[in-house]
This record gives C-alpha cells, sequence and structure tokens, in this order.
C-alpha cells in the first residue's frame, strides 16, 4: 500500500485536530455549566425539574405546546435538547409567553436556576420579563397591590444588564421594583447559569431579600423588601414562573431591524430547577 501523499497527510490531521477541540470545547462548557449549577446538601428540597430530553406527560409538554417555543433539538448547553422562544414584536414590546406551574406546599424560601443564551443579534432596546417565583396569587401587569399577592422575576435590561423586578406591597409604585446592575451581564451568544433566590418576609416587616447569581457570581441584592402583607399558606412561595417577553407597555420595548421594522429574535432555555431553600 503506497503511502498516502503529503498534502492528503495534513489534510487527515487537520480534521482529526478540530475534531479533538471541538470535543474538548464541548466538554469545557459542559463542565463550566455544571460547575455553575447551584449545589445543596439535600436533594429532597427539589420541587420541580424541567428539561427537553423526555418530554412525555410533563412542564415540558405543555411549554412545548406553545406556538412561540419549539424544541431546539442538541442546542442545550451540554448538548442536550433545549427549547427556543420566539419573541415577536408588537406595539409594546413582544407576545408574552406564559405558562405556570404549582410547586407544592408553600415555602418561605426557594431558590431557581436555569440556562439562558440569547441570539447573536438579540435585541436588548429598553428590557424584558424572565422568570421567577409567585404565591398562590401572584400580581404582575400592574396590577393594585394586594397583602395576600406578590410576584418575583427577573428582567433583562439594555446592553444585557439584570434586573431583580419585584411587586411587593409598595402602595405608590404601579409597577416593579428592584435593582439593576451598572453593566450588562448578559452577553447574546453565549450560555449563561442563571440562580435567582427568594426568601420571603415575615408578616408586617421588610425583611424579605431577593438574589440574582449568574454565571456563578452574585450580581444583585435586593434586601428589605416586604413581598406579602399577611401571613398564610396562600402567601407562600407555590408556583413557578415561566413569562419572557419584551416590556414594558410602549413601542420603545419592542425589538426592531436598523429600519425600524419589527422583527422577531430568539432565546434558548433549559435545565429549570425549583427548590426549597438556599443553595451556594
Amino acid at each position: 500500500m503506497k503511502p498516502l501523499p503529503v498534502y492528503l497527510l495534513a489534510v487527515a490531521i487537520a480534521c482529526i485536530t478540530a475534531s479533538l477541540e471541538a470535543q474538548s470545547s464541548d466538554k469545557e462548557q459542559k463542565a463550566q455549566m455544571e460547575e455553575r449549577s447551584p449545589k445543596g446538601d439535600n436533594d429532597d428540597s427539589s420541587r420541580l425539574w424541567i428539561d427537553f430530553e423526555t418530554v412525555g406527560e410533563s412542564p415540558a409538554k405543555e411549554l412545548l405546546s406553545n406556538s412561540r417555543i419549539s424544541l431546539a433539538e442538541g442546542e442545550g448547553p451540554d448538548g442536550s435538547d433545549a427549547i427556543r422562544v420566539a419573541y415577536v414584536a408588537n406595539s409594546h414590546g413582544s407576545e408574552r409567553v406564559l405558562a405556570s406551574f404549582p410547586l407544592g406546599d408553600g415555602m418561605k424560601e426557594a431558590t431557581l436556576s436555569f440556562a439562558v443564551k440569547f441570539e447573536e443579534d438579540f435585541k436588548w432596546v429598553k428590557g424584558g420579563k424572565l422568570h421567577g417565583l409567585g404565591p398562590k396569587k401572584t400580581i404582575t401587569g400592574g396590577a393594585k397591590r394586594r397583602p395576600e399577592g406578590w410576584s418575583a422575576r427577573l428582567m433583562w435590561r439594555e446592553e444585557g444588564r439584570v434586573e431583580t423586578y419585584l411587586y411587593d406591597q409598595s402602595p405608590s409604585k404601579a409597577f416593579g421594583v428592584g435593582d439593576r446592575t451598572k453593566e450588562g451581564i448578559f452577553r447574546a451568544g453565549q450560555w449563561h447559569q442563571v440562580v435567582f433566590q427568594v426568601r420571603l418576609n415575615d408578616p408586617g416587616k421588610n425583611n424579605g431579600r431577593a438574589f440574582i447569581r449568574i454565571d456563578g457570581k452574585t450580581v444583585i441584592k435586593t434586601e428589605d423588601v416586604e413581598f406579602r402583607g399577611e401571613g398564610g399558606e396562600e402567601t407562600k412561595i407555590q408556583q413557578f414562573m415561566f413569562n419572557t417577553f419584551h416590556g414594558g407597555q410602549s413601542p420603545r420595548y419592542s425589538p426592531v431591524d436598523k429600519k425600524g421594522k419589527p422583527i422577531t429574535v430568539y432565546a434558548w432555555f433549559d435545565n429549570f430547577e425549583v427548590f426549597e431553600g438556599k443553595r451556594d
């Protein structure tokens, strides 16, 4: 058998090298995401887990029944299946993509984690909502405050900034309140591991808090919050709020192209988990 010509041998070596580098990169990304995921001592504290490997009769199936959500096979942070959400522009942001899932007995403290990637040319504009936690009867959308109602979600803001977005007991506020990072945190085209921890206040006190951790780093601590104005099981953390959309209530929140034409943009999500208590 004749030896391969030098140029063919070089091509073969280059292909093998590229394949090995790709495999190594995938392994590194998977290891990084696993390292960034919240860790705790008690796995029994998990109240909800949603991935998209096996849909079946599960919350994943309910999410995929939404026309704005599609299965993204092999596009997750570890090469697993994920979902892709379409943000379709409208006159005041983008179409709402909403779902809610019960979490069992009420909790005073809980942590939500998930992975997210915004497409390379994602339009941050003025901002938009991301998922969160709430009681049996949440308050959103500028609704009047109620003693038994509240909600805790995240927002993205201009240039990928991150914000806590909380409906608390502030009677003078028409919409959510919270804190915002000074600089962009989310990077378009990159997977991020998000951890959102909420601890409710004692009724009559403003000792609640909400922390956001991105890729293992705490970026926001919102403290001294009065989430609820009264006690009771129904005021505790009872549901996972799958909420994502641009808005806001004005055209300044709508994703548009350079000519000002409304467009559709996308983000990917995977590995949702809610568990009781705090995890480091």
